[in-house]
């Protein structure tokens, strides 16, 4: 995508967000067990136990001299998760939680591994009961652990078509990261699927506002507004569809047509500046964007995409100011 880096589409606060909250654990468990890995990554000695390899190792130790201690085994089943052992680290966490239920994290570490091991049947009553064990604790309202596995009950959910049971702890993730667009859109499909898009489209919404290239998110939204009788909306989101899959001249097509009929719809001329700053036209892109800044000026997302073109815009001047004889 022209005015855009590869890595760009992938690296998004959608996925750093995931990626966060699931490692938090390992660090609680494990504490300074990986801190020389970049070290050792870059200057190891060839044929050399990586730290991770060395830590494992010391902790299976450990369990054997201690085999009672569920701490113990709370942190070697946190380094098995670490080196993608998640067979183990089920087995590990499964251990303690069955000889001390009231070890949440034993619940919570079993239960992130079934998930890795896409074996939802086992992670869903795991995960489930650590949010029983940690939902009425005073510091829930930050607990990022709990957000995670509220998150994956509620997809699961979804993913079962059990939409009434996913709403309840996907919003509950929301509460504690309303960031989150992968809850978000996760959230806007049970509403949708449960025949309230007026709801879902505002989840849905707001995922894109995270993500501006959430392909999912804008063709939800497209149902939603076809079930709603709103056809200009529906070509809105049909043409943000159309963006996301880098087929510029079919959204830019579907934008116009939409936004001749939504004037004072500002996501409309969001989608129409990042389509032409796709296509490489600056100047049209900034004309959008100034429309939907004047719309909705609070918008983070029209904030930053204004302000891109802009210094795009000031960069390229400046190019050719010094490039003049």
């Amino acid at each position: 995508m022209k005015g855009q880096a590869p890595w760009e589409k992938w690296l998004t606060p959608r996925v750093l967000v995931r990626a966060i909250l699931v490692v938090g654990i390992l660090l609680i468990l494990v504490g300074g067990a990986f801190a020389g890995y970049y070290y050792w990554d870059r200057y190891r000695p060839r044929g050399q136990p990586s730290p991770l390899q060395k830590a494992i190792e010391q902790a299976e130790q450990q369990v054997r001299e201690n085999p009672a201690d569920p701490d113990l085994r709370l942190q070697l089943a946190a380094l098995y998760f670490e080196a993608g052992l998640y067979d183990r680290a089920a087995e590990q966490a499964d251990q303690v939680a069955k000889a001390y239920p009231d070890k949440d994290l034993a619940w919570y570490l079993a239960g992130l591994s079934y998930v890795r091991m896409e074996r939802k049947d086992k992670a869903l009553p795991r995960l489930e009961k650590f949010i029983a064990l940690r939902e009425d604790h005073p510091l829930a309202g930050i607990d990022t652990q709990l957000q995670t596995a509220y998150y994956y009950v509620g997809e699961t959910y979804v993913q079962r078509a059990e939409y009434e049971k996913a709403v309840e702890p996907l919003q509950g993730a929301l509460r504690i990261t309303p960031t989150d667009a992968d809850a978000r859109y996760q959230l806007a499909v049970a509403l949708q699927h449960l025949n309230r898009c007026e709801e879902a489209l505002e989840h849905y919404h707001w995922a894109v506002r995270l993500v501006p290239y959430f392909t999912e998110a804008y063709q939800g939204m497209a149902e939603c507004y076809e079930n709603l009788q709103k056809p200009a909306h529906m070509l809105y989101a049909r043409g943000m569809v159309a963006f996301t899959q880098e087929d510029y001249e079919t959204a830019l097509a579907r934008l116009q047509e939409a936004a001749e009929q939504l004037p004072d719809f500002a996501p409309v001329w969001l989608g129409l500046g990042m389509t032409y700053e796709a296509m490489g036209d600056l100047d049209a892109a900034l004309q959008a964007l100034e429309k939907a800044y004047a719309l909705n000026p609070d918008d983070f997302t029209i904030q930053h995409v204004y302000g891109r073109v802009q210094a795009k815009l000031e960069a390229l001047q400046t190019q050719q100011k010094e490039g003049t004889p």
